[in-house]
């Protein structure tokens, strides 16, 4: 029997996502993006689910690309274009997923790797893991939404010069430049993952994902806009179940339950 190359568990209404082909340092083969994209299908499809982890098993997160896979250095510009279209859906339904994801990065976040970690909300990152922006260390450019995130995160300067450069970085210094939330030893890595998702599936679902809606587009728009956006969100969170429950469990002097409706 086939091993999945992804695995997925539901939990107290966290949906764990691991990739899971260790001996390729989980690279992005077409079968890990296929789990991936699934799992994604999963979590959309399912209201119990209200908050992710998503790790990797073995000695790295994510290694990066499947360098044996790539187009051949031969190939016209339509198959290499062909070849990236593949792998774009799942990372923009990623990204777009209004429900928290906690990346649990257990080793090497390389390359698209690194991609992947930092479109996720939260990066917690054990204290031998490694990240780096190495594509230019096979001649090419950053993708999977690198270039979009990571100077978002880390400001243009610093992203220019981990993107240039290519260059590790540890753990910490991933913390210092705003990447990494927190760095843990290696054996406590995925239970802080999850108690951090557990805690996230607990809140009210649906204001957090209209949060998450309108600080994905922040950049991009004016003051004004943000305020319509914010207007227009709230106007859905107060007819929220969850809202109702959260102003009788302030006068009633109690802690909410939320149900994520």
């Amino acid at each position: 029997m086939s091993v999945p190359a992804v695995l997925f568990e539901v939990e107290n209404g966290v949906a764990t996502i691991t990739l899971n082909e260790p001996k390729h340092m989980n690279a992005l083969s077409s079968s890990i993006i296929e789990g991936l994209q699934n799992s994604i299908a999963r979590i959309n499809e399912d209201s119990e689910i209200r908050a992710v982890v998503l790790t990797g098993s073995g000695k790295a997160f994510c290694a990066g690309g499947d360098i044996k896979t790539f187009p051949d250095s031969r190939s016209n510009a339509a198959v290499s274009r062909n070849y990236m279209k593949f792998g774009l859906p799942f990372l923009v339904e990623l990204a777009q997923l209004e429900k928290p994801i906690v990346a649990a990065v257990n080793g090497y976040a390389v390359g698209a790797g690194f991609s992947i970690a930092i479109a996720c909300d939260f990066i917690l990152a054990s204290n031998d893991s490694t990240f780096a922006m190495s594509f230019n260390k096979v001649g090419l450019v950053p993708d999977l939404g690198a270039l979009y995130h990571l100077p978002r995160i880390v400001g243009m300067a610093r992203a220019k010069e981990l993107a240039l450069t290519g260059r590790s970085i540890t753990p910490h210094e991933a913390k210092e430049y705003g990447i990494v939330l927190e760095v843990l030893p290696q054996e406590e890595l995925l239970e802080r993952a999850k108690e951090l998702a557990s805690t996230l599936a607990d809140s009210a679902t649906q204001a957090l994902g209209l949060t998450k809606h309108i600080l994905n587009r922040s950049y991009e728009l004016s003051l004004e806009q943000v305020l319509r956006e914010e207007a227009m969100a709230q106007a859905i969170a107060f007819s929220t179940d969850d809202h109702k429950e959260g102003v009788t469990s302030f006068f009633e002097k109690r802690k909410p339950v939320f149900t994520g409706n």
